[in-house]
């Protein structure tokens, strides 16, 4: 059986309960006894392992950011 989020919308307690899926929707909130209760969305950890999607996912070494300083970009502009 899952643990599911709650919130109540009169005092704006959040809470956990243990219950199956199929259980009636019927929630109160322990601290102050409403049934005008909220289903959160479930907080979802995740963790990328490897290389990383973007380049600024991981810290950079030093010497990454010497041998981008020594290159010239695209943009750069020459003397005329």
């Amino acid at each position: 059986m899952p643990f599911y989020r709650y919130e109540c919308a009169k005092c704006r307690n959040e809470f956990r309960v243990l219950r199956r899926s199929d259980e009636e929707n019927s929630v109160s909130c322990p601290r102050c006894g409403s049934t005008k209760t909220t289903l959160l969305l479930p907080r979802i950890g995740v963790i990328y392992k490897g290389k990383g999607y973007y380049s600024t996912d991981y810290r950079k070494t030093k010497s990454d950011t010497a041998s981008r300083a020594n290159t010239k970009g695209p943009m750069s502009v020459a003397d005329d």
